[in-house]
């Protein structure tokens, strides 16, 4: 899939015109603005819902605009040249952000150095959303010097998942890891990593409790 489109956006106080791409695994937006160019990359793993607006205070240009939710960027403004184009890009990507999910997601997560310990404290406080609610079999973390890899499996886990980092109190639990990251989290394959050590943390739904 690669469909193009022209478009002006803004993320925060930055703004640009310029193309929207959106291909089989990513969506790209390029273009160039009072500050210079402007680059912005979603995964569509990362995308969580996407709506248009029409209200005064979200308009871009004078235009409604789409807005795109994503776990790895704020929120996005878009605005095709030819508003007659809005309803079915946000058809296109709202499809894409509901696609079906597999039942297991791997999040790849670099730390700063020395953080291992803040990270298991962390952990010990247990996730900040009930693995039962969202449908989980089980969850696992580990955790080594520099990285820790989070494990979850379920039913459409992906799409579960999206639904959870709305609520405030995975927000709060964001913050406090975001301390801890050394980059952006990434979706890996859990065929990709190595398991080779025990987790740091381990929920499992038969149990229905934490193992240390």
């Amino acid at each position: 899939m690669h469909e193009r489109f022209a478009v002006a956006f803004r993320i925060d106080s930055a703004r640009a015109t310029g193309s929207l791409e959106v291909e089989h695994d990513r969506l790209l937006l390029r273009g160039n603005g009072a500050d210079g160019s402007l680059e912005l990359e979603i995964p569509l793993s990362a995308l969580v819902e996407v709506h248009i607006c029409r209200r005064p205070s979200e308009r871009l240009n004078g235009y409604p605009t789409l807005i795109i939710e994503s776990t790895n960027l704020s929120a996005i403004q878009v605005a095709p040249f030819g508003m007659t184009l809005l309803p079915e890009i946000a058809d296109l990507l709202s499809s894409l952000s509901q696609r079906p999910c597999g039942d297991v997601l791997t999040v790849y997560v670099p730390l700063k150095p020395g953080c291992r310990d803040r990270a298991a404290r962390l952990l010990a406080e247990g996730p900040p959303f009930d693995p039962i609610s969202l449908g989980l079999t089980s969850h696992e973390v580990y955790l080594r010097e520099g990285e820790a890899l989070f494990v979850f499996r379920g039913r459409n886990v992906q799409a579960e998942l999206r639904k959870a980092i709305r609520h405030p109190a995975v927000w709060r639990a964001g913050l406090a890891w975001q301390r801890c990251f050394a980059a952006s989290p990434q979706i890996v394959e859990l065929a990709d990593v190595s398991l080779d050590s025990d987790p740091a943390y381990r929920w499992i739904e038969s149990e229905r409790q934490v193992q240390p």
